[in-house]
């Protein structure tokens, strides 16, 4: 089969080679991450070990800088979780078992606990707080009732 006489005919074959596998370049896998101390360094995916909560959603990872050969540990968010075990980073099976991760608290507070009870924040409140800004005498008020100047 020939094409227009402007398009170069391409063998069959010749862009890819039959049976051969996309990963089979030989390279591997280079991560880059940041040390406290040196910045940004790369390493491959054995030099991290993930450790993920029970949820599964996130976690932390652990490397020794290549650099420097300090012991770093970081969070790691459900993308970097995804990230790096599809970069070929091993899941510690040791956390897996309840052991305690670095940044692992369970009891985490909620910031919004401490929130007073009451009526939702509404548009109006917003429109309302807006006309309070721009009135200088309520400003004034509100400063002198509060201590402030």
């Amino acid at each position: 089969m020939t094409g227009p006489p402007w398009v170069v005919p391409i063998a069959n074959g010749s862009l890819k080679p039959p049976g051969g596998r996309a990963d089979s370049s030989g390279e591997m896998t280079t991560i880059r991450t940041t040390c406290p101390r040196c910045g940004e360094v790369d390493m491959g995916p054995e030099a991290i070990v993930l450790s993920v909560r029970q949820s599964g959603k996130e976690g932390s990872y652990r490397f020794t800088c290549p650099n420097c050969s300090d012991d770093v540990e970081k969070r790691a968010d459900r993308k970097i979780v995804a990230l790096l075990v599809s970069a070929g980073v091993d899941i510690d099976q040791g956390d897996a078992e309840g052991g305690q991760l670095l940044f692992d608290d369970d009891e985490a507070e909620d910031p919004r606990d401490s929130v007073p009870h009451g009526p939702p924040f509404s548009i109006d409140d917003v429109i309302e707080f807006h006309y309070l800004l721009e009135d200088d005498r309520y400003i004034a008020e509100f400063l002198a009732s509060s201590g402030g100047n």
